[in-house]
């Protein structure tokens, strides 16, 4: 008899939710997302078993909305302190509990996300009037007819049953369903990722960016020329290992040279040729023929842009907003590329951003082989008697982050996926984390957002 007492409740509960209104669902979740985008405060609150749904939603939001080590939602449950409440009740009234501290805590544009399975509660009812008072969007949870919440709340779902336990299961569902379904969303809405604050007051005077996956996105796919190339050359060595061992290889060497020039991967080849008893040549020759391919891949890229198309389709999302910002703010721009000096220029001026780089563009030169950016950097600081500490950098390379980050500066990891165009490039973002990156970005699109940290 237990046993189909409890099938039943479980069948008849599965059954009704199935019965859930999910685009009201789908509209509550949009309007969460909404609110964590532009930094505002979700309220929650609740009576009983509703209480408790109320305080693990702001658990759930905290943590479990936190993805990727970002930070999750700013959100506070009202019913979670016995000793706020119990003071409210006993000096003023027990229907205040929740009105008064959304008074004083809430702001116009925050969220309040109240559950109760009549919707009648009177202290429910008032934290909502309250709240349309104060501009705070509304937003319910009840069960039956839905009580008087169904006038008030801006948005609410009603579980479509009588039942007090089962309406209570199914807020619990749908508050879980909520935090899952907020952490897909929230992939490609990165945001900042802070990974490391500074240990102290940075008076930021200079930036130093990357160009290639930084800034531009013309030579977007150059791991695909170089990479295969590479391999081609490895496999083609007396002591070649297989395939995978190969690819392993190039990689890996390709990753951790990225940001110095070019010349220093293809002398890199040379090494790995020798020592699978191949012969050693010119790594000048390399470079051109891998330059020769990388041409074929961007050449219509080149030409459209000389044709005046928009140049915005290949510059990060946010990039110029930044660079106006940061300009705005007296911050020094400077540009560093492991790509030859004279197509970083040539290139520069295709997307029409050499306005911005008031500070110097500097390339890779043939013969030149210690790292530019080191001596850039020591450039900057030298001339313009800059301390570690007032340089930031910004970049999606391996060299750039480490070298900033070893001298004192603040690194900001640049992880776009330049295929997609949004979000991040999970690949990228880790090799930047062991890099040492102190903050990962999927672009500059949160532009004001990054300047008001650099401040």
């Amino acid at each position: 008899m237990i046993k189909n007492s409890v099938m039943k409740y479980t069948k008849e509960l599965a059954d009704n939710l199935d019965k859930t209104d999910f685009n009201v669902l789908t509209q509550i979740i949009e309007r969460l997302v909404v609110t964590k985008i532009s930094g505002k405060t979700v309220f929650t609150a609740g009576n009983g078993g509703s209480a408790s749904t109320a305080s693990h939603m702001a658990n759930d939001f905290i943590k479990g909305c936190r993805v990727h080590n970002r930070e999750g939602f700013k959100i506070l449950c009202l019913a979670d302190s016995s000793a706020i409440i119990t003071c409210l009740a006993n000096d003023f009234s027990y229907e205040e509990i929740f009105s008064i501290p959304l008074k004083t805590l809430g702001k116009k544009g925050d969220t309040l996300v109240v559950f109760s399975g009549s919707g009648n509660s009177p202290n429910i009812i008032k934290a909502v009037m309250q709240a349309k008072e104060m501009g705070i969007f509304t937003i319910g949870f009840s069960g039956r007819d839905g009580g008087q919440l169904k006038g008030i709340c801006d948005i609410l779902l009603i579980a479509p049953t009588n039942s007090m336990e089962q309406l209570e299961d199914m807020h619990m569902i749908y508050e879980h369903a909520m935090s899952c379904a907020i952490q897909e969303e929230l992939t490609d809405q990165w945001g900042i990722e802070i990974v490391k604050f500074p240990q102290k007051v940075m008076k930021i005077k200079s930036a130093l960016f990357d160009f290639d996956g930084t800034v531009s996105l013309i030579r977007e796919g150059w791991q695909d020329v170089m990479i295969p190339y590479f391999i081609e050359v490895l496999s083609g060595t007396p002591g070649a290992e297989d395939s995978t061992k190969i690819k392993n290889c190039v990689r890996e060497f390709v990753d951790v040279l990225t940001g110095k020039q070019t010349i220093f991967q293809c002398m890199r080849l040379d090494e790995e040729v020798v020592r699978r008893g191949g012969e050693s040549v010119n790594p000048l020759i390399y470079k051109q023929e891998y330059l020769k391919r990388l041409m074929e891949r961007i050449r219509h890229r080149h030409e459209k842009l000389k044709l005046g198309t928009n140049s915005e389709e290949y510059i990060v999302k946010g990039c110029v907003d930044l660079l106006k910002g940061l300009r705005k703010e007296g911050i020094a721009i400077y540009l560093a590329s492991g790509t030859d000096e004279a197509d970083v220029l040539d290139e520069v001026k295709l997307l029409g951003l050499s306005e911005y780089f008031d500070g110097g563009i500097y390339g890779a030169v043939d013969g030149v082989t210690d790292c530019s950016k080191e001596l850039v950097i020591k450039k900057i600081i030298a001339e313009n008697k800059i301390e570690p500490e007032q340089l930031v950098s910004f970049g999606d390379g391996y060299v750039e982050i480490e070298l900033v980050k070893n001298i004192g500066g603040y690194t900001f990891g640049v992880a776009t996926d330049e295929v997609r165009k949004k979000g991040i490039n999970e690949w990228k973002r880790n090799r930047l984390l062991a890099a040492g990156a102190d903050a990962i970005i999927p672009d500059f699109e949160e532009s004001q957002k990054i300047i008001d940290f650099i401040k």
